[in-house]
């Protein structure tokens, strides 16, 4: 959890942003680390609930900063939380011990409120092209990428939007209110990213922007430990897809780079690139712009006459 989550969290809750929150005399801060710092007492009996009832290993909810699985033995006058769902969950029954002024809500709904406000001050309705279109020293260099020179150029642009656009379905101007992703966020100055994840299948698609350019990003877990990453990204040093896998084996990584067309393992020998090189790429990209639409699917809802029905990616 960085600070910005942590005042998305705060200002669900009806505070102004702050660096220092007071609830029920105890200071909630960030510790410019990934994780919120609770400092102040908390009742051994109020400690012992949260324990039982929150999986630490999901909610990370840390005695004393422990990362151990460890039980409160006391009174507990400090925690270190890695989480949202942690965060709102502490809160949530922290307000309840105390009866906080009536604010006991259901903790599902407070997160959907978190993660939309998290989605509207990361400006996910920017699509790829129109955020280096802003980038004064890279967007003229940007445009020279995306001359097509044959069918193949033309059909793996198109590829490469197609993914661009699947990972962040926000550019399409879906409303972020329709949302049922988990979100992640940063969004306090031009550099900024977003991850939505499926509770489903623990995918995650993340959209990540800087002053040099972007990282479009498909995380699929495997059988653990493993997984498979899937990249388009541009920076100072060009654009690049690159196919990611983590197994038994170890890491397996094949890179395109677009801007000196060559193809090749990343620690491996590299050549110019191919037409059987851009089918392969082609290929891939249409089989994980497939897998992206069906979490889409399971992820995007509108609510059409109070009914609620899914969003189907056209």
């Amino acid at each position: 959890m960085n600070k910005f989550e942590l005042d998305k969290v705060m200002e669900c809750f009806g505070f102004e942003k702050s660096d220092n929150y007071k609830i029920n005399g105890c200071n909630y801060y960030h510790s410019g680390k990934y994780f919120t710092i609770v400092n102040g007492k908390t009742p051994y009996e109020l400690a012992l609930l949260i324990r039982k009832k929150y999986d630490n290993d999901i909610y990370k909810i840390r005695v004393n900063g422990n990362h151990e699985s460890e039980f409160p033995r006391g009174d507990v006058y400090e925690y270190h939380i890695d989480t949202i769902e942690g965060l709102v969950a502490f809160i949530l029954e922290t307000q309840e011990y105390y009866k906080s002024q009536g604010l006991y809500q259901d903790l599902d709904q407070v997160l959907n409120l978190i993660y939309s406000k998290i989605l509207r001050d990361v400006r996910p309705n920017i699509s790829v092209y129109d955020w280096m279109l802003e980038r004064e020293n890279r967007r003229d260099y940007f445009k020279t990428l995306l001359s097509s020179k044959t069918y193949f150029d033309f059909q793996l642009r198109k590829r490469i939007e197609s993914f661009d656009n699947a990972v962040n379905p926000f550019a399409n101007n879906l409303d972020v209110n329709d949302s049922i992703f988990i979100t992640r966020g940063y969004g306090y100055c031009s550099d900024n990213w977003f991850s939505l994840v499926d509770k489903e299948s623990d995918i995650v698609l993340s959209t990540i922007r800087s002053l040099d350019g972007f990282v479009i990003k498909l995380h699929i877990p495997t059988e653990k430990p493993f997984e498979i990453n899937v990249y388009h990204y541009f920076d100072k040093n060009g654009e690049e897809i690159a196919f990611e896998r983590y197994d038994e084996s170890g890491l397996t990584r094949i890179e395109y780079n677009l801007t000196k067309s060559m193809f090749g393992e990343h620690y491996g020998e590299k050549h110019i690139v191919t037409l059987a090189d851009k089918k392969y790429i082609i290929q891939n990209l249409d089989k994980c712009i497939s897998l992206i639409n069906d979490v889409i699917k399971r992820n995007i809802v509108i609510t059409t006459n109070h009914s609620r029905t899914l969003k189907k990616n056209k």
